[in-house]
């Protein structure tokens, strides 16, 4: 049976946790997700060797937590910074519904992906940007995970027993959140953009 995504078309340019599971559960309802990875770079999770089943040697395409977090997405290495990789990643923008990354604001812009020039190749495109510090503000060029932005926003201090000192979370609580958040943020644009055009 068909998923409530079925025929909308997802091109991930999201790494590590936060937008990868966004772009699963976005897989998970039916979407076709195209993931691109950088092949003198793969994603940081492919290198997590401690999740690789004990009988199994070790490499890229055997890390559980990569594997889960990238399930239900087909994937392509591409260098976007050469313009043989840029113009194939054009060329998959005018054939998809949604591009989303997690990079810093400067990212895409850097490479000519900004909304305005991805709008310019398809007009109804949903982009979602999950930049940890937002585009706008004094440090909306930083990067960020999870964790870093549990200890900027108050969280970790939180966490823990009274009378203790904080404890942390012990997991990328906000990537994952994140991540959920994104979901949604797509689903909710998809959706608008069905009623509005």
């Amino acid at each position: 049976m068909p998923g409530a995504l079925a025929g909308v078309r997802v091109l991930d340019l999201t790494w590590v946790r936060a937008g990868p599971w966004a772009t699963r559960w976005l897989g998970a309802f039916g979407a076709d997700v195209i993931k691109i990875e950088w092949p003198e770079r793969l994603d940081i999770l492919r290198s997590t060797r401690h999740t690789t089943p004990p009988d199994i040697e070790p490499g890229p395409n055997t890390i559980g937590q990569f594997t889960d977090t990238n399930a239900n997405k087909r994937g392509i290495t591409l260098n976007v910074r050469s313009e043989k990789g840029l113009a194939i990643v054009k060329q998959l923008v005018a054939k998809c519904d949604v591009v989303i990354e997690n990079f810093s604001s400067r990212v895409m812009q850097n490479w000519g992906l900004g909304y305005e020039e991805l709008c310019q190749i398809r007009p109804d495109i949903i982009y979602v940007s999950m930049a940890g510090f937002g585009h706008t503000g004094p440090q909306h060029s930083y990067t960020t995970m999870g964790p870093s932005a549990q200890a900027l926003s108050g969280l970790t201090y939180l966490s823990g027993l009274p009378d203790k000192p904080p404890a942390g979370w012990g997991w990328s609580y906000l990537d994952d959140t994140g991540g959920m958040y994104g979901a949604m943020c797509t689903l909710t644009a998809l959706r608008h953009r069905n009623a509005t055009g």
